[in-house]
């Protein structure tokens, strides 16, 4: 009887028997072998087809993204030392002031104490950064925010 259904088979149920056969063995192979995983490898490389020009697409937003990312990191720094040069400019304008004996409140010192600290922590974080030009300056100001406070001679 077996022998006489495999005589019957015609060469289009062949290939099908065949293909059920390769398939049964692939899904085997996927399921117990720890290496090899041919429905995983086939998958893959479907999406990867699929997928080619997306993928393409992907790779050129990502360069620019890159790029954005790095002009934005030179922006940032850029934006740092304008404002640690506001800050400079504030501290030796504030310098000028208390030099002249102008009274400022307490709350002007404050401000100025925070540009103060800005402009010490970028001078500690940029070696390259010429600091020189305010240290004097940095000095009166707190001198000056010492003696007010220990008068209460704010304005």
């Amino acid at each position: 009887m077996i022998k006489e259904f495999i005589q019957s088979l015609q060469a289009t149920d062949w290939a099908w028997v065949s293909g059920v056969g390769v398939a049964a063995m692939t899904t085997l192979i996927q399921k117990f072998s720890k290496k090899y995983k041919p429905w995983s490898w086939l998958a893959s490389q479907l999406g990867k087809a699929m997928n080619a020009e997306m993928l393409d697409k992907l790779d050129v937003v990502e360069k620019k993204v890159d790029k954005l990312e790095k002009k934005d990191e030179v922006q940032d720094e850029e934006r740092a030392k304008e404002k640690a040069l506001d800050a400079r400019r504030r501290i030796l304008s504030c310098a000028d002031e208390c030099r002249r004996h102008i009274k400022h409140s307490e709350e002007f010192f404050n401000n100025v104490l925070e540009d103060i600290s800005y402009y010490k922590n970028y001078c500690d974080t940029h070696p390259t950064f010429e600091n020189e030009k305010a240290v004097i300056a940095i000095g009166v100001v707190e001198n000056v925010y010492k003696r007010c406070v220990e008068t209460n001679d704010f304005l």
